[in-house]
Order: structure tokens, then C-alpha cells, then sequence
């Protein structure tokens, strides 16, 4: 199995995971030399979904709620749960860019982009 492969294996089994706790998800995996980062926002109480690997759609179609109140209330919880997973990868972003410059550092490492 190709490193490329195996992310993308292991990719579906955690979204399987996501998708039995009805949890949305953000999230980079790595092997040796390959990385993946997989977005999952299908959840019951969102509206939007990934259409492709890097395009969101949102569906909220009025005729598909019993109420104004309650298709506002469904854009309000995707709305939070987009700033969440935003703020969230930020923040591990930042983290993870500190370590890796550190580490660089320390150990004079040298990395050549793909």
C-alpha cells in the first residue's frame, strides 16, 4: 500500500468514526514523507457539506424546515461549529509551526518541499 494510500485509508476510518458520534472534524494525519488534512463537517446539525476535497456547499433550503426559526437555528449551529474548527486548527497551527521551527533548530534540519 502506497504512503498516499494508507492516509487516505486511514482518513475514511476516522470520518467513520466522526460520522457514528454524529461529531464534525478537522484533521492532519502523516507517514513518512505524506500528509493528509480531512475536513468533516457532515453532521445533523450542520448544512454544509464538502461538495469536493477543497469545496464546501451549504444546502438550507427553506421548504426543508418546519419553521424560519428552525432553519436560522441550523445555519447558527454551522456557523459556530465553522468558527470552532477554525479557531481550533489555528491554534494547533501555531503550536505545531513553534515546535517544528524549534526542533528545526535545534537539530539544524533542512527540509525539501515535494
Amino acid at each position: 500500500m502506497t504512503p498516499e494510500t494508507k492516509l487516505k485509508v486511514v482518513a475514511e476510518e476516522i470520518k467513520e468514526i466522526l460520522r457514528k458520534h454524529d461529531v464534525a472534524g478537522a484533521f492532519a494525519i502523516q507517514t513518512y514523507g505524506h500528509g493528509e488534512f480531512v475536513l468533516h463537517l457532515t453532521t445533523s446539525q450542520s448544512c454544509a457539506y464538502q461538495y469536493n476535497d477543497n469545496e464546501i456547499r451549504f444546502y438550507s433550503k427553506s421548504s426543508d424546515y418546519n419553521s424560519k426559526e428552525e432553519q436560522l437555528q441550523k445555519q447558527a449551529t454551522t456557523a459556530n461549529m465553522l468558527r470552532i474548527l477554525t479557531k481550533t486548527v489555528a491554534q494547533n497551527f501555531v503550536t505545531l509551526d513553534n515546535m517544528s521551527a524549534k526542533f528545526d533548530e535545534i537539530t539544524g534540519s533542512i527540509h525539501i518541499e515535494p
